[in-house]
């Protein structure tokens, strides 16, 4: 059986001429998927990784370096002199010298770089020309025996996680992390490794949460007690509800790994997966919203030192200690559901994951667990669990089943609920668009059907406009024009009397329509209508969309001669040579008695 990640090697950077002396924590960085930065004894490497690995090599003096994870400006620290330089441009964009040495840096985005001294964290806007600004001190539990490892900032911007280690009783290494509010200006101390912020959307919940996924492994909890994996929101409005907190999971630890610890904790923000790169090379994958793991595989047999996520993909790079491997682990979607179902064994994990990422492999799951509920009544379960399951459910058979079922007394019928947690978690497709306006329009509430086409949750098509039209032609209309049926659109105009804005439109969408026996048609039952369009025929952009003489000749064999005068006004207007003929025909119109 397929596992559910799939690995490679990136590149080696010892196959690029980096030394191994200098593929260590601290000499190469990796900020994001764009550059790798090594320092040298006597130059800077740049790998671009966006132009096939392409090596630059150049003479500087620098203690570190580090690039911006999106455009390139190359941060150098020498001593307590940091200074910033905009590669493209090819100049410096501004310098500081810090007060006391730094222990640690890091991009937390493209705007700003973090710096962290023995005693506080700084943030460097390059957003303005300010020296670096203090954020908050480091907590006790941070002392100057823990070596940082690790910084993060939320999304939002509202928090902060630093996380070191240090040296524990019987050659353990011990983790402490420190989560600051910038809000409120306070701390809150976590005995763990490794942690990230992840910005989540929660079924039943309009506003996002932002959560931090957090290893903990208290110092004194037993060596065979196995760490916890935390998922908690931060920062919610209390007026919204509570906070999203789910009970702390165990991590699997292998049995020849009980004193491994992790290094880094990479948010896969494509996926809401958590992934767990340990120091004796073991990655572990993560459920965010249920904190269960997924996966969990030995990498490679080197210490990973470095790590980066790619925005795009989803995918986590790493680079193991002096060897200079840099590997990529990314999801595999297709063999993720087939694992969880026959490795893991656990249907429930299976169902929501597949319905959340909209993955193969849980059909047969969804149905049976669909006839179980709908077999006990649950009705609401049952709506919820079609709802997730991405478009596994959500065809005409299931719509026909809700409908089947009898309504509770005091309840709303079935199909409604279905119906309704359907509109509560996104937007219809096209049957449950049409089952659902039948008997809200056989009510009369097309007030409902204006508020869900408003809020887009209604799936638009010429059957659902159709259903509309005879009771509200105007409503009709906007369906037709989302679903780009021109014909059914046109007659909409038609009906309501809006015959100059036939041509602009037709001509907008490129729709060929046949307008000689439209005005054919309009001359008989509204002369005044047919007069307003075959005004818009003649002076569209482009040229005259119908033959001026015929048309004038139409409007005179009905007897129509003040419409037959206005037409030939508008169309002579320009006073054209080959128009001659119709000119003298214009006159003698208006010449013969009445």
């Amino acid at each position: 059986m397929s596992v559910p990640v799939i690995f490679n090697e990136a590149l080696n950077l010892q196959q690029l001429g980096v030394p191994e002396a200098s593929i260590k924590h601290g000499s190469t960085t990796m900020e994001s998927d764009k550059w790798i930065v090594c320092v040298e004894p006597s130059q800077v490497t740049l790998v671009d990784l966006q132009n096939g690995a392409q090596v630059t090599r150049r003479p500087i003096q620098a203690e570190a370096a580090i690039m911006n994870p999106v455009t390139s400006v190359l941060a150098l620290r020498s001593g307590t002199t940091l200074q910033i330089f905009n590669l493209d441009a090819k100049a410096k964009v501004k310098s500081h010298n810090m007060p006391e040495p730094l222990v640690f840096w890091k991009w937390t985005s493209a705007a700003n770089l973090a710096l962290v001294t023995a005693t506080a964290v700084y943030h460097w806007s390059m957003e303005d020309a300010n020296p670096p600004s203090k954020v908050f001190d480091r907590h006790a539990t941070l002392g100057p025996n823990c070596q940082v490892i690790n910084y993060k900032v939320s999304p939002d911007l509202k928090w902060c996680v630093l996380g070191g280690i240090s040296a524990g009783a019987q050659g353990t290494v011990n983790g402490n992390m420190q989560l600051y509010s910038i809000e409120k200006k306070v701390s809150q101390p976590l005995e763990g490794h490794a942690a990230s912020f992840a910005s989540i959307k929660l079924a039943g919940r309009d506003d996002p949460a932002m959560v931090l996924v957090f290893h903990e492994k208290k110092a004194a909890s037993h060596p065979s007690e196995p760490p916890k994996l935390f998922v908690m929101e931060v920062g919610r409005d209390p007026a919204k509800g509570p906070p999203f907190r789910l009970a702390p999971t165990s991590i699997p630890i292998p049995a020849d790994a009980a004193g491994d610890f992790p290094v880094s904790l990479v948010v896969d923000d494509k996926h809401d997966i958590a992934y767990l790169l340990s120091k004796m090379g073991y990655a572990y994958m993560f459920d965010i919203h249920s904190g269960k793991t997924m996966y969990r595989a030995k990498v490679t047999q080197d210490t990973v030192f470095v790590t980066c996520s790619q925005e795009s993909t989803g995918a986590i790079f790493g680079i193991t200690v002096r060897k200079g491997q840099v590997f990529r682990l990314q999801l595999n979607p297709a063999a993720l559901i087939p694992y969880i179902t026959a490795t893991l064994r656990d249907t429930d994990l299976a169902i929501k994951v597949a319905g959340r990422l909209g993955l193969p492999g849980a059909e047969n799951l969804y149905a049976a667990e669909f006839e179980r509920l709908i077999g006990s009544g649950n009705v609401p379960e049952a709506a919820k669990l079609v709802a997730a399951s991405g478009g596994a459910l959500r065809t005409p058979a299931t719509i026909a089943r809700f409908q089947q079922i009898p309504a509770q007394p005091g309840q709303p019928q079935p199909v409604f609920q279905y119906f309704s947690t359907l509109l509560e978690t996104g937007k219809l497709n096209e049957q449950e668009s049409i089952e659902l306006a039948k008997p809200v329009l056989q009510q009369g509430r097309p007030q409902l059907m204006e508020k869900w086409l408003k809020d887009d949750k209604l799936q638009c098509s010429e059957a659902l406009g159709d259903l509309i039209m005879p009771m509200d032609p105007s409503m009709a209309l906007s369906v037709f024009l989302r679903a780009e049926c021109h014909p059914k659109a046109i007659q909409c105009m038609v009906q309501r009397g809006e015959y100059d804005k036939i041509v602009p439109y037709a001509t907008s969408v490129g729709f060929q329509m046949d307008y000689s026996t439209m005005l054919s048609q309009l001359l008989a039952t509204n002369p005044q209508g047919a007069l307003d369009l075959a005004k818009g025929l003649v002076s569209a952009e482009g040229g005259p969309l119908i033959d001026i003489q015929a048309t004038a000749e139409a409007f005179l064999s009905s007897n129509r001669v003040q419409e037959t005068t206005a037409f030939l006004l508008e169309a002579l207007k320009d006073n054209k040579a080959e128009h001659a003929y119709l000119q003298t025909k214009l006159l003698e119109i208006n010449s013969l008695p009445p």
